[in-house]
């Protein structure tokens, strides 16, 4: 019974140390045709689809494809940037007008009574019972009359009595008395009692401060009007878009409450002073307002164009913006691309200026530029982490000599327990 334990494991250490043998041979094979990428002494790949050599990555054919690397040439173009904003449409302050009186007496009647209606100018707007206004009428008058009585007497007379008479007529003049109604007077020789009174000023009405029954003296305001044939329009203006602004530029507003139509203004003041709070500047636009749509209070948004002078350009997706530097890939090759700091400027139309770092005609990366800088970046650690350390550059590491197989040693022939150790 020994014997026949002790042929069982001769025979089980014998296919263990077969497997084992086999096991090596194929490891060692596997390490001669399966080396590593060689890498400098930095860690930067040598060889491979992907080779990184400080700002310098070499992609073959196939690794291009993979990535969809694109290119496009740096051109120089002028560019046209626009700002788009919002606003808010305000009163135009220089229509801004008020109707006064030029007469003390009572308002008597209101031919204008409500806010928002529209008054032409010489318009009636009210009557007033004004002793005022009687008193000028008597006094041209009497003027008038003397002139006719005493039309032979002495030169110096006659100068007097007209000078006196156009005094007269003056002073109805200066009430805001129409010339019709003077010629009227002249013919009737009779004074009025009511006196109408006319807007000096056309525009909508905003306020209405008189009444019918109230006493009114000179220089009292009795309505308040805008001329809204023209609106005002308060634009904000990020900080970063100011340096494209400038007075009489072109302005397109729209609305919401009229789909597809646009209105045109340019800006007449720019406002020297940032808003801290929202890092904005209030710019001012004029407007033609035909029909009246545009409402003061009224918001809208608002489109300027700003030319930009020409210069040399890329499409945008070719500039990384690491934070601290702009930079771009250069295509030297048609599988070499080099890392190349650059200062950007304006970026407009799906194009950015380049200021500094580029000639005319340079081919960069437009797509999987990220990928690409992704390597020059990997490639500064990427071989040392994964094939355990660099040799010299273009040098293959030497194959390890295939480790001897161990074969356990048979133990020795005798109990139940050398036995099981065996097992």
């Amino acid at each position: 019974m020994i014997e026949k334990l002790q042929a069982q494991k001769k025979l089980i250490i014998g296919m263990a140390a077969g497997v084992l043998v086999i096991g090596g041979a194929g490891y060692y094979y596997s390490l001669q045709h399966n080396k590593p990428v060689a890498a400098d002494h930095t860690g930067h790949q040598m060889s491979g689809p992907v080779m990184a050599m400080g700002d310098t990555v070499t992609l073959d054919a196939r690794a291009r494809q993979l990535a969809g690397v694109q290119t496009a040439q740096a051109v120089v173009k002028a560019l046209t940037k626009e700002i788009k904003t919002t606003g808010k449409i305000a009163m135009n302050e220089n229509g801004r007008t008020y109707i006064t009186s030029r007469v003390e007496g009572r308002v008597d009647e209101l031919y204008v009574t409500a806010e928002g209606e529209t008054i032409a100018p010489g318009q009636a707007i009210a009557v007033v019972y004004s002793p005022t206004y009687i008193a000028a009428q008597e006094e041209y008058l009497l003027a008038l009359e003397t002139v006719q009585k005493l039309k032979n007497a002495g030169k110096d007379v006659v100068q007097l009595n007209n000078r006196l008479l156009e005094a007269a007529r003056r002073k109805l003049q200066l009430l805001n008395v129409p010339d019709s109604e003077i010629v009227h007077l002249e013919h009737t020789r009779k004074a009025q009692e009511q006196m109408t009174v006319y807007a000096q000023f056309g525009g909508t009405v905003l306020e209405k401060q008189l009444l019918p029954g109230a006493f009114i003296m000179p220089g009292d305001k009795l309505y308040s009007l805008s001329d809204l044939s023209t609106v005002w329009l308060y634009a904000d203006i990020y900080e970063k878009d100011i340096a494209g602004i400038t007075p009489g530029q072109a302005v397109v507003v729209t609305s919401g409450a009229y789909p597809g139509q646009e209105f045109a203004g340019r800006i007449t003041f720019i406002n020297p002073i940032l808003d801290d709070a929202t890092r904005t500047v209030k710019v001012r636009v004029e407007m033609a307002n035909p029909g009246g749509k545009l409402k003061p209070n009224m918001f809208v948004n608002a489109r300027v164009q700003t030319p930009l002078a020409a210069g040399l350009v890329i499409p945008e997706s070719a500039l990384l913006d690491t934070g601290s530097r702009k930079i771009v890939f250069v295509a030297q090759s048609e599988d070499t691309f080099v890392k190349r700091e650059v200062v950007a400027g304006q970026q407009t139309d799906g194009y950015v200026q380049i200021l500094s770092g580029l000639q005319p005609g340079e081919p960069v990366v437009t797509a999987a530029a990220f990928l690409i800088d992704s390597q020059t970046k990997l490639g500064s650690f990427g071989s040392h982490a994964g094939h355990g350390g660099g040799t010299a550059a273009g040098t293959a590491p030497p194959a390890a000599p295939a480790p001897a197989p161990s074969v356990p040693a048979a133990p020795a022939a005798g109990g139940e327990h050398s036995g099981h150790s065996g097992h």
